[in-house]
């Protein structure tokens, strides 16, 4: 028979690998298209006007890799709040971009996922999603479990601290 404590305990775990899987699936599928086309990334990037010209291109190949390991350190690793605080961190610097975009007034394509001009959210619709990722990244960053999301040859009491 499982207690009430072993039920929020198993709760707790499904929350956080639903979570993990999903921000890190998120980051890989990002960095993939921006990996593939880093020129019309770096285009993006530009028309946000917040780094000079000189610096677009290496935040352009560099950000891109950031993802990249973030959404594997969810996915295949235990350092999920090592993840969620640089997901915070990136949330945090998109927020911003998104924000100055929004109260400038520019009609840009957000860059987050489709890179072709045009094709990707809009900036109020980036903007919204971003500050809703936020509180996942919190939920990972304070109550998410150090562990593996497969955790083979555990005991129960082990495998749900």
């Amino acid at each position: 028979m499982e207690g009430p404590r072993t039920v929020k305990r198993l709760a707790s775990v499904c929350i956080d690998t639903c979570l993990r899987l999903g921000l890190g699936a998120m980051f890989l599928y990002s960095a993939w298209g921006k990996i593939a086309d880093p020129g019309a990334f770096q285009t993006i990037v530009a028309n946000y006007g917040m780094l000079p010209p000189c610096l677009t291109g290496i935040f352009a190949l560099v950000m891109p890799m950031v993802e990249l390991l973030t959404g594997l350190l969810f996915i295949c690793t235990k350092w999920t709040r090592e993840a969620a605080f640089a997901t915070l961190v990136m949330l945090l610097m998109f927020i911003v971009a998104l924000a100055q975009a929004q109260i400038r007034g520019l009609d840009i394509s957000c860059g987050c996922f489709k890179e072709a001009e045009g094709e990707g959210d809009t900036v109020l619709v980036a903007l919204v999603r971003d500050l809703v990722l936020v509180i996942p990244a919190l939920w990972l960053l304070f109550k998410g479990q150090q562990r593996w999301i497969v955790d083979y040859g555990s005991t129960s009491d082990k495998r749900f601290p």
